[in-house]
């Protein structure tokens, strides 16, 4: 696994070369015929499996009825599939139809959920025993079994199987609120009857309590963890077939790996900001009031937390990044010119607060300022699972849509023993990401090294030791790309090899964590979003948190060399170039980014496609394809591993006619057959990132790739259950097709023949302003 340096690999990007923005047209979308895999046994539907899956039912019902301690609540049931049946084509929805069960959400990755009682439960065997149809034996074959909801899925993974006793002893340890989730049903009634049974059960024990609105689906109570607080109390919050999840409140940190001492470093800049420039909204533990270097750049404040419970020294060391690394880190290649405003948002205590304290402040001051587009958040809570999203993620999420801003997240530190050193080895460490970092509308940024010494735990451009890994829950790729974030040593020290930054009294740390590396990208994401949005183009274009999203992750896939998947689950996409990288094209380059609209049964398609001719060599495209795609599907918060609803597949390949003369598509990037392309809904999701709302794609063709006719296709796939989109779902494609041999027509070529096609283009940036430091 060898490291190779996060630097371009052909060509820069010059300001005479503006990335191509092309409009969306009707026309380019046109019906699509779906063929679905379902109907089919995939397995033989024998007595003996008939017998199994009643055994496997009646288990279940006798856990749910034991528990149930509100007759007029339903129980949940967990319908385990087999692993050749998780794709939504083959979900026994026939069977959970007849048997009168509604879907209640998505446990794991192979398991849905019902709601039952006693008659549907009952009806379920009878229906596994006799039904003997064509699509209830496909259904049948499907299921590998069934559980219940019970106590144990309601706890922790650490508490599970621990007697009640030991449970509320390490519960009562921990000293936080306990924070329960409710089931959201298919039936809105049903869903509130849940609540109202909750809050009876809570009040029946005397036990004080809050609760915070979501704002989509029932809200999450917080349990104070008092005397009330019984063993009898516990067991009857953990028998309550209501509740989906019962776990201590998690408590959210600066994401700073080390803060040491004094160190000399070059100056910060003593220049006032321009009047025009962006502001991104730094939400942590303030910027010290009598800091006189940062005093013109904090334009705002909105403060949450006083001293004693803040010193202002990681708010003060997050925003004098955002106005100025370079100066602060000698003019290092890595660190860009992208200064920006402050909006001082002073919502995090110095030595972290309980989840729900900051997420409601956070909406509050959303509120106040949704003029602010883009906000750092460099924090971090709880280590994600495998298969459902944090409840901060996912409120990351709700926001993000509510007021269309873009959060920028530190991905969170691994400072724990063993350290970790690169290669990461093949040793399973704690080590993946924190909430919010899961968050899929978040830009989440990791950190790589800039400099090293002889104690280093990594060399100069590898993961930094403490930078957290994805995947994010269920395979979603994070950290989306990496910024310098410092090195260490394996006692976390930094000194000579860190990132320098401003404490408060005006003074000079130096010091390492992904929160450095998040508000470096922030300010180039709020660059970004300010050139983008300038006057002045033949027709607008509609900035978005995806599109500036995906634009940097565009930029870190050009900038960084081709890895691995082990060492993109560190490296993300890698490090984006400067501002000028992400909105400008080398002269051996040449970036479109597309904007469409697309809706259920219908597929997008543009075509033909410019190729440069220096890139075809007897025919075949010869070149390096690099594409990104992002989106902002609709989201489900009680649908577990299904939290994102809709899929969106897009290639870049050729046309050919097929019999009937209509023409088909041959997918060259990716490749059909590719792993994670094709085949099990597993490996999609792992290796493909299906159901990601981010997809990256690169390939090189040295040898070439014949076609006649080049262009892009999409389509969308929506999940089991799911209704039709209300709205066509916005998406955006940045492709770049680039020289292999550094020709320098490629981007001239390229213009030209758009310029001649019937495509809506313009320049996508109008100007980047680079300050020059005096």
């Amino acid at each position: 696994m060898a490291t190779q340096a996060n630097r371009p690999v052909r060509g820069s990007a010059t300001t005479s070369n503006p990335i191509a923005h092309v409009a969306y047209q009707t026309r380019d979308l046109s019906g699509v015929v779906t063929q679905g895999g379902g109907g089919k046994e995939l397995v033989p539907v024998t007595d003996e499996l008939r017998r199994a899956l009643q055994a496997s039912v009646g288990q279940a019902a006798a856990e749910i009825t034991a528990e149930a301690s509100a007759p007029d609540v339903p129980g949940v049931m967990v319908i385990r599939l087999r692993n050749i049946a998780v794709a939504k084509t083959h979900r026994p929805m026939k069977l959970i139809a007849e048997a009168s069960m509604p879907p209640a959400g998505h446990g794991e990755i192979n398991e849905m959920l019902v709601a039952v009682n006693p008659v549907s439960l009952g009806h379920l065997k009878e229906l596994i025993g006799q039904r003997n149809t064509k699509a209830i034996r496909a259904n049948l074959s499907a299921v590998d079994g069934f559980e219940a909801w019970n106590a144990q899925r309601r706890l922790p993974k650490f508490l599970r199987r621990l007697p009640m006793e030991e449970v509320l002893r390490t519960l009562c340890a921990v000293k936080r609120r306990l924070m329960i989730k409710v089931f959201s049903h298919y039936a809105a009634a049903t869903t509130q009857l849940v609540v109202e049974r909750l809050l009876q059960l809570l009040r029946g024990h005397e036990l004080t309590f809050t609760t915070l609105d979501q704002r989509v689906g029932p809200p999450l109570f917080l349990v104070d963890m008092n005397d009330a607080m019984t063993p009898a109390a516990l067991a009857a919050i953990l028998q309550y077939q209501g509740i989906r999840h019962v776990r201590p409140e998690p408590m959210v940190l600066p994401a700073a790996a080390s803060m040491p001492g004094l160190a000399v470093a070059p100056r910060f800049t003593t220049e006032p900001p321009a009047p025009d420039l962006p502001t991104v909204a730094v939400f942590d533990s303030g910027v010290d009031p009598a800091s006189a270097p940062l005093g013109s750049w904090v334009t705002s404040r909105d403060v949450y937390v006083l001293p004693p419970d803040t010193d202002y020294v990681h708010g003060t060391a997050v925003a004098s990044l955002i106005v100025d690394s370079a100066g602060l880190n000698g003019g290092h290649p890595y660190f860009p010119n992208a200064a920006c405003r402050i909006h001082d948002v002073c919502g995090l205590e110095a030595n972290g607060a309980p989840e729900s304290d900051l997420i409601v402040r956070l909406r509050d001051a959303l509120a106040k300022r949704p003029d602010i587009k883009v906000w750092n958040l460099s924090l971090g809570g709880i280590e994600v699972g495998d298969d459902e999203f944090s409840d901060f993620g996912r409120e990351l999420d709700a926001l993000s849509d509510a007021f269309g801003v873009l959060f920028v997240v530190a991905a969170g530190n691994y400072t724990i023993m063993p350290r970790r050193g690169w290669p990461a080895g093949s040793d399973v460490l704690a080590d993946r990401i924190t909430s919010p970092a899961d968050s899929v509308r978040a830009l989440t940024v990791g950190a790589v090294t800039h400099r090293d010494n002889v104690t280093s735990l990594v060399r100069t451009d590898e993961p930094a030791p403490y930078s957290r890994r994805g995947p994010g829950p269920v395979f979603t790729p994070k950290p989306d790309i990496v910024h310098v974030g410092g090195n260490a040593d394996a006692r976390m020290n930094s000194t000579d090899i860190g990132v320098h930054v401003l404490a408060p009294g005006n003074m000079i740390n130096c010091g390492c964590g992904t929160s450095y590396a998040a508000p470096i990208a922030a300010a180039m994401a709020a660059r970004t979003w300010h050139s983008l949005a300038l006057p002045g183009r033949p027709y607008d274009v509609a900035v978005s948190p995806t599109m500036v999203k995906a634009l940097l992750i565009h930029s870190a896939q050009l900038n960084s060399p081709e890895r691995g998947m082990a060492e993109r689950r560190y490296y993300g996409t890698g490090l984006p170039g400067d501002p000028m990288m992400v909105l400008y094209d080398s002269d051996s380059s040449f970036t479109m980014l597309f904007e469409l609209d697309i809706v259920d049964t219908m597929k997008w398609r543009k075509a033909p496609y410019p190729i440069p001719p220096s890139l075809l060599h007897n025919g075949k495209l010869r070149g390096e394809v690099i594409m990104t795609v992002a989106y902002a599907p609709p989201l489900d918060p009680a649908a577990g591993a299904e939290y994102v609803r809709f899929n969106v597949d897009v290639g870049f390949g050729t046309f050919s006619p097929n019999p009937g003369g209509e023409p088909r598509f041959n997918g060259c990037v990716p490749a059909e057959g590719e792993l994670g392309t094709t085949g099990l809904e597993e490996a999609q999701v792992e290796h493909g990132g299906k159901w990601s709302p981010v997809k990256v794609y690169r390939r090189r063709f040295p040898k070439g790739v014949a076609g006649d006719t080049w262009g892009l296709q999409a389509t969308i796939l929506r999940r089991a259950i799911e209704p039709q989109l209300a709205q066509p779902l916005r998406v955006v494609i940045a492709i770049t097709l680039r020289a292999l041999d550094d020709n320098p027509n490629v981007y001239g070529e390229g213009r030209t023949l758009l310029a001649a096609s019937n495509w809506i283009s313009q320049d996508l940036s109008l100007r980047v302003d680079v300050p020059v430091r005096t």
